[in-house]
């Protein structure tokens, strides 16, 4: 009866989790061989999820998302970003969001959790408000979660996953929904185009 309730409570709580369940998501744009679904966290946040098949072996896309040192060449709205502290599973990175005039700026920190398994590998990201010291001329974003995953199809194709939200104050609901979906598609379509 415990062993029951028990595996039960376990599948409640990976239905509900950040994951790959399709019956939560709603596809939103399907262009260019990128697909974006979107689903709500909560009345105020949404998230997406954009996937994607790039021809290139697993590790150099691999290597290209881990260069954060120049992900603000070809990722959404960074107007810059950078390794603060790096090893070999665990990375420290920095962003800064472009919100344009007259917003205010949004910087982020977040940690990047690599996990490699075979022909699979996920980069994990979470944000850490408190790593380093707020910029008075930024808005820190608290809250945010992205996930890289990378899935070997053959020595020459990659399926591309990025699954992320965030929780960003103070913008008004029309310009996230924007944000949302033309995020995933710009980055993806700027990381293929690298390879």
């Amino acid at each position: 009866m415990i062993l029951n309730f028990i595996a039960l409570f376990l599948s409640i709580l990976k239905l509900n989790s950040f994951g790959f369940n399709y019956n939560e998501w709603d596809l939103r744009k399907n262009q260019d061989s990128i697909k974006v679904y979107i689903r709500n966290i909560d009345n105020n946040t949404k998230e997406y999820l954009a996937e994607t098949i790039i021809d290139s072996e697993i590790d150099k896309i691999y290597n290209t998302i881990i260069d954060f040192n120049n992900s603000y060449k070809w990722m959404y709205k960074l107007n810059s970003s950078k390794i603060l502290e790096k090893t070999d599973t665990l990375m420290y990175v920095y962003f800064v969001v472009d919100m344009n005039w007259p917003l205010k700026n949004r910087d982020l920190v977040s940690d990047a959790v690599i996990t490699k398994k075979n022909d699979e590998i996920i980069i994990e990201m979470n944000s850490y408000p408190d790593r380093i010291p707020s910029n008075e001329k930024l808005i820190r974003i608290k809250e945010s979660r992205s996930i890289w995953n990378l899935k070997r199809i053959d020595k020459g194709r990659t399926k591309v996953s990025l699954q992320s939200y965030a929780v960003v104050e103070g913008i008004p609901t029309f310009i996230m929904d924007l944000f949302i979906l033309d995020s995933p598609m710009y980055s993806m379509t700027q990381l293929r185009k690298k390879f």
